[in-house]
């Protein structure tokens, strides 16, 4: 019976692993003719959902999946992540892929919107719309309290640890002291960070010293969109 009761988990584990696998691909396989679907009647946001739900199964692809996430991607917009999986797709399929003609095509359409992206200043490099950032109104930078100093303008001697004077001792263990050179015996010293000013500015974190932050809309590389 000890033999039994092991031989009969493993069993229903691995009916269990089965059952869940083949419930996984009847899922992928649903997205993907959704997808295509999509893809044929011109509703690329519809098929761009349902690619991604594919990616979020955490499965294989199916091997043509990369070029048409390609094309939708490209047809949505959004021409950086298209040419990432238009990559990808000459990667594994190589000539060998039956849209291998059509990803040339693409290629050649990602090329000429990759450098109008390039070449505009109204939109980030993946064609989306730019704004004025909202954080620091266009300026780039932040005026802030410095966090070294903690607003104060000075810090701690590091060379006298903030005692003002130096201890040394002599050959016979006597002690002698000295002004701190540093410091000149105050005990601190100008903060070296903003150099006393208690403030400085620094790079905006919200549009990392851009002054500009990207938006949802797609540019038309004209100054009005």
């Amino acid at each position: 019976m000890k033999y039994i009761f092991p031989f009969l988990i493993s069993f229903l584990l691995l009916n269990f692993e089965c059952s869940f696998a083949q419930d996984q691909k009847e899922t992928l396989n649903f997205y993907y003719e959704n997808a295509q679907a999509a893809m044929q009647n011109g509703d690329y946001e519809s098929a761009n959902t349902q690619f991604r739900k594919i990616l979020k199964l955490g499965v294989k692809l199916p091997s043509e999946m990369p070029y048409l996430f390609s094309k939708t991607l490209y047809e949505i917009g959004q021409y950086q992540n298209s040419q990432s999986f238009l990559d990808k797709y000459f990667e594994i399929m190589g000539k060998a892929g039956t849209y291998y003609e059509n990803a040339v095509e693409l290629e050649k359409l990602l090329e000429l919107q990759l450098n109008k992206s390039l070449s505009c200043q109204y939109c980030d490099l993946s064609g989306y719309r730019l704004e004025t950032c909202i954080t620091c109104n266009g300026e780039k930078q932040l005026l802030k309290k410095c966090d070294y100093c903690e607003a104060k303008g000075k810090v701690g001697c590091t060379a006298c640890s903030g005692d003002g004077v130096l201890i040394q001792l002599g050959a016979m263990g006597n002690r002698s002291y000295k002004t701190c050179y540093q410091c000149k015996g105050e005990g601190v010293n100008v903060c070296p960070v903003c150099e006393g000013e208690k403030e400085l500015y620094t790079y905006c974190p919200n549009c990392l010293g851009s002054g500009n932050t990207s938006t949802e809309a797609i540019c038309n590389h004209t100054e009005s969109n």
